[in-house]
């Protein structure tokens, strides 16, 4: 009797134990099916992480290659533009070099013919005042001759003044390109003091055309330069334009 209730003790006794280590086994497998379920979920969400990063990395670098790529254009666009002004305006300085001869050419021949008029007129002017006709003949070569050089001076003072008169419409002329380039140079200058006390302010909604080129970026230091490029290549991406 006293064995068989140690046997039935002993056997209940091993029937909790394994039901304690099912239990375990149990909890254990659990764990480890959460661990691998967190394990997947971080792997997947790292996967995710990285994904996302390196799209952001290649659309950044699209747009950082988009924008090099319409500099350079523009940078080609520019010297091309350049170049197409150089040569306009050599064409149109040899215009007006040509237009300049011709005209120095009938000028010079109105001059000669208009010189011609006034010298007959004051010959024959000068011949009536000292009544020529009625002279000897040395006497009228000698009057003819005090009248040609009298003539000539007088033609000579004439084409002094004329050089003097065309002098100062050239020196006026030249005034007044100076003092229009010192007028630009001033409106240019409060223009870039204006643009390095309220640019930093106002970057992001300044109007298109304030910042005109480069060089003004070099006005504002590199930080500015920087986050303004930055917003150029977001709106370009975007399809817009903006500061």
């Amino acid at each position: 009797m006293e064995r068989q209730r140690m046997e039935e003790e002993n056997r209940r006794i091993k029937e909790y134990a394994n039901t304690q280590q099912q239990r375990e086994d149990v909890a254990k497998a659990e764990k480890r099916a959460r661990e691998q379920a967190l394990d997947n979920v971080q792997r997947t969400l790292a996967d995710q992480i990285k994904r996302d990063r390196e799209e952001r990395e290649e659309q950044e670098l699209v747009r950082q290659e988009l924008y090099l790529e319409e500099q350079e254009q523009l940078v080609r666009r520019r010297e091309r533009d350049e170049m197409e002004v150089r040569i306009k305006q050599r064409l149109e300085l040899q215009r007006e070099r040509d237009e300049q001869i011709q005209f120095k050419h009938l000028r010079d021949g109105e001059i000669k013919q208009e010189e011609d008029r006034f010298r007959q007129q004051l010959m024959a002017k000068f011949a009536e005042d000292d009544r020529i006709e009625q002279m000897n003949a040395q006497k009228r070569r000698i009057k003819q001759m005090e009248h040609k050089k009298a003539v000539d001076n007088l033609l000579e003072q004439r084409r002094r003044q004329m050089t003097v008169d065309k002098q100062r419409e050239v020196d006026e002329r030249i005034e007044g390109e100076r003092v229009e380039q010192v007028r630009k140079q001033i409106i240019e200058e409060e223009r870039i003091k204006l643009l390095r006390e309220h640019a930093h302010r106002l970057l992001g909604y300044l109007p298109k055309g304030v910042i005109r080129d480069e060089k003004d970026l070099d006005y504002l230091g590199n930080d500015f330069k920087s986050e303004f490029k930055r917003r150029q290549v977001n709106m370009q991406h975007l399809g817009g334009w903006g500061n």
